[in-house]
């Protein structure tokens, strides 16, 4: 069965409607992205719902390589936002082809704008592959969450869990969130453009 999930212009995504074990979603290829390709999401406070940012990413070329500009003006390459999060990962932020059942470890030492720097080490799996609504529309996604912990350089640590939802027909998280017992917030795609 196939059927419309969500309405781009003319453009018609779909999804085939099958059992979750066959689901299977690869890792983005840089020549299925466009320049110009932009995602924009609004992350609100899990508590007091109060907007926090308006977290955004879009297709840019630099030296003839395909990479992810943000708000803040940093550009990534496609392994490091796909595969890793932050350049000094110690093990993957996200092992492909993605799958229910899927499962590794992620580790990684970052440092944040404000100079605060830290450690993680979360537990992954792929759990679900199931229908997820947020602005954007309505898509079939992979629930992937990541249970573990994180320290940090002002002597803060604590659990840390987030929840993902991959979808593969954007090539992006739609929806996301974050409890760390000091963070609580949920993070979800507002709009998505391709250039035609």
């Amino acid at each position: 069965m196939i059927r419309c999930i969500q309405n781009f212009g003319l453009a018609c995504l779909t999804a085939i409607a099958m059992p979750a074990f066959s689901q299977v979603a690869e890792l983005p290829e840089a020549a299925s992205f466009s320049e110009g390709e932009r995602w924009e999401w609004r992350r609100v406070d899990s508590r007091t719902k109060v907007e926090i940012s308006k977290p955004w990413r879009q297709v840019v070329t630099e030296a003839g390589e395909i990479k992810f500009q943000f708000a803040s003006g940093e550009t990534m390459s496609l392994s490091t936002v796909f595969v890793y999060l932050y350049p000094t990962s110690k093990k993957p932020w996200r092992e492909w082809p993605l799958q229910v059942g899927a499962e590794w470890e992620f580790e990684a030492d970052w440092t944040r704008a404000d100079g605060v720097s830290g450690n993680t080490r979360q537990d992954v799996e792929v759990i679900a592959y199931e229908e997820v609504s947020v602005p954007a529309g309505t898509f079939m996604a992979f629930k992937i969450e990541h249970k573990g912990w994180y320290r940090n350089s002002r002597g803060g640590s604590g659990k840390q869990l987030d929840t993902y939802w991959y979808v593969p027909a954007l090539k992006a998280d739609v929806k996301r969130i974050r409890n760390d017992g000091y963070n609580h917030w949920e993070q979800e795609l507002v709009s998505y453009t391709r250039p035609n």
